[in-house]
């Protein structure tokens, strides 16, 4: 055996039963410094190959058991060794005929005995290089492949999860439009069309979300935050539809503050996400445990440690790597149970690394639960706080523009607002709400970007040059949420940036609270 277990480079198979030709083919191997395995009969080939796989086999063609041309064709029918690169070689059967019926047999190349060494170096550096591309071709088909069926599967996922929703707000508005529809009716379809339209919301932000983080479009906002006390927030929040599934859940956070450099609003986003899943994939009157404490990192020092451990449906020892990935889902069947898109987890990673953490999970298999876990590095609490102050003064009735060529939504929101004590007025294309805007006297707008005419943009551009860069309060309201939209945005003379769908009573806060004065540039929303 000429095998030296130190070496990585390339694995040779030689067979010959000549014992002085094998010699010398081993030795032309091991000028080159690649390692080399021996075989005299088509049996032992076969059966060394299985064993060793071998990056490629110098096979002679007349052995004592089995001819090339059938140990050849063995190797490539046999998916464990189809891969193999074959030279094949003889003194004897060198005939054009010969060679034709070794290539047919599947070998790689022929080389007719007596041949040059630096011949045979070539042609196996040559095979080699390309066995080399081709597994990297395969490897690459392959990952396509899976790519291709979990972007299938997600689609199927998002049809199905869309589909949901959008079938219950249709059966309600059928429900109101009934001609005997009473007033216990209406508001309870009413709830009903809003559970499931913020539903679509979290979805829509959701993609939003991980399309940002995964090609590192987000900026996070830091600040010295107690994990502690976000824990247990997030856990009052989630309580009712842990209660509503009857869970027995168990709290254990520390009696002091633990304090992390993070974005409260993204720490925030991963708790929820982690208990949520839990409380999804256990079943009705299932465990769940949340505790927070704290662990030596070795070198990244002392750091918090986020756990939650369930009793649900638990994860298989195989899936346990791929459980981060997008679009992952253990179960793709659209008869599964619980809802989900297989973007959450990817989300929690991100952000988690993004804080300079680490995640982990751990489970004993289906149906014996699972525990998920995530690590912050520790911060010094800070000096002091600012003491946050009290609004000050009820909101005063405004004068609004609503700009949206979409006249449900117009109508809807217009109604909204004045319901809320605002007088409202509405336009449906930018040319018309540009015109209203500047012989009006609106305390604030709300503009949809994608009008008719003139875009939102060119609204708002126009109404801060001809108003001496004064003007109402300016509300960009859009379907595109990335950083160059809201940046767009501003620059364009809007003091707020909001991502469809909004909520009305959210744009009533970003309002002026007395009326006509502009605000200065402040902090995108959305």
């Amino acid at each position: 055996m000429g095998e030296d277990p130190q070496d990585k480079g390339p694995l040779l198979l030689v067979v010959n039963d000549v014992e002085s030709a094998r010699y010398l083919i081993t030795r032309i191997v091991r000028s080159v410094g690649w390692r080399y395995i021996e075989a005299d009969n088509g049996i032992d080939a076969l059966r060394l190959a299985r064993e060793q796989q071998p990056d490629l086999a110098i096979l002679d063609v007349k052995l004592p058991d089995l001819l090339g041309y059938e140990v050849c064709r063995r190797l490539k029918d046999d998916p464990i060794t189809s891969g193999i690169a074959v030279i094949q070689t003889s003194a004897t059967f060198v005939t054009s005929e010969g060679k034709a019926r070794g290539l047919e047999s599947g070998a790689d190349a022929y080389l007719t005995q007596p041949f040059e060494s630096i011949e045979l170096i070539a042609m196996v550096r040559s095979l080699l290089r390309l066995r080399k591309t081709e597994n990297e071709l395969r490897e690459r088909a392959s990952t396509l492949a899976e790519a291709d069926r979990r972007k299938d599967e997600f689609l199927a996922m998002l049809a199905h999860e869309i589909r949901n929703p959008l079938s219950a707000i249709l059966v309600a508005t059928n429900l109101m439009e009934r001609p005997d529809a009473d007033l216990a009716m209406m508001k309870r379809v009413g709830t009903t069309i809003g559970r499931q339209a913020r539903h679509l919301g979290r979805l829509v932000d959701d993609l939003l979300d991980v399309s940002r983080i995964t090609r590192g479009k987000i900026q996070l906002t830091r600040k010295k935050l107690d994990l502690r006390g976000l824990v247990s927030n997030v856990v009052e929040t989630q309580r009712t539809m842990l209660d509503k599934r009857q869970h027995q859940l168990t709290v254990t956070l520390p009696q002091e503050p633990v304090w992390v450099d993070a974005d409260p609003t993204r720490v925030e986003q991963v708790l929820v996400n982690l208990v949520g899943n839990a409380a999804k994939y256990t079943a009705s009157g299932g465990r769940i445990h949340v505790s927070l404490g704290m662990r030596d990192r070795g070198e990244d020092g002392i750091v918090a440690v986020f756990r939650i451990r369930d009793s649900g449906v638990g994860i298989a020892k195989e899936n346990i790597a791929s459980v981060w990935d997008l679009f992952f889902q253990a179960d793709s069947s659209l008869a599964r149970t619980q809802s989900g898109l297989g973007i959450g987890l990817t989300m929690v990673r991100r952000l988690v690394e993004m804080h300079g953490g680490s995640v982990g999970v751990t489970s004993d298999g289906v149906s014996m639960g699972s525990e998920f876990y995530f690590d912050l590095p520790l911060v010094e609490p800070p000096s002091n706080q600012a003491s946050i102050a009290a609004p000050s003064g009820a909101p005063q009735p405004l004068r609004l523009l609503l700009i949206d060529d979409n006249v449900d939504s117009c109508e809807l929101y217009s109604f909204a607002f004045e319901q809320a004590g605002h007088d409202v007025t509405t336009a449906h294309d930018g040319e018309e709400g540009l015109a209203l805007l500047l012989k009006g006297d609106y305390d604030a707008a709300i503009v949809d970007i994608g009008l008719p005419g003139i875009d939102g943009y060119e609204v708002a551009r126009e109404t801060r040059k001809q108003l001496d860069g004064s003007g109402p309060f300016l509300i960009a309201l859009t379907g595109y949420g990335r950083p160059e939209d809201k940046k767009r945005a501003l620059e364009a003379g809007f003091d707020r940036h909001c991502v469809k769908p909004i909520d009305v009573a959210d744009v009533a806060r970003m309002l002026p609270k007395h009326g006509k004065a502009k605000a200065q540039p402040a902090p995108v929303e959305g």
